[in-house]
């Protein structure tokens, strides 16, 4: 086993072996820097907000946020309520209080991530969220 270890060092294959995957870890995820915790708390309040948000008369224990991400004052939340699909929404909190912007559903490519990117930006939404909702909804 030594004989064969001096020869992936000698031959320059270990090295190489040990780039790679270096390489692969220093790739940055668009959610880095977003924090993408789910906690009790804000389940409750954004499902206080999804249910406010809907035309609807929906009471918020009839919502149920499956995912969150959070920037600077953008949030958006994965909802499921029982009057429509599924959907992203999305709240601006830069006056102080989160205020509801618009809903996103459907499907997505991965090659949609530029033009969904955009959509997100034109809403308001910073970089960070912009690109980490994008990336998501096109994995």
């Amino acid at each position: 086993m030594t004989w064969l270890l001096s020869q992936f060092i000698s031959s320059g294959l270990f090295a190489g072996a040990l780039i790679v995957p270096q390489h692969a870890a220093l790739a940055a995820s668009p959610c880095n820097g977003v924090d993408t915790t789910l906690t009790a708390q804000r389940k409750s309040d954004y499902a206080n907000l999804v249910a406010k948000s809907l035309d609807q008369n929906i009471i918020p224990s009839k919502v149920s946020i499956q995912g969150f991400m959070q920037s600077g004052t953008w949030t958006v939340v994965y909802a499921e309520v029982s009057v429509a699909d599924p959907g992203y929404f999305f709240f601006d909190s830069s006056s102080g209080r989160p205020a509801f912007k618009d809903v996103w559903g459907g499907m997505a490519d991965e090659g949609d991530g530029p033009e969904i990117t955009k959509w997100a930006k034109k809403l308001g939404a910073n970089n960070a969220i912009a690109s980490c909702f994008a990336d998501t909804v096109t994995e």
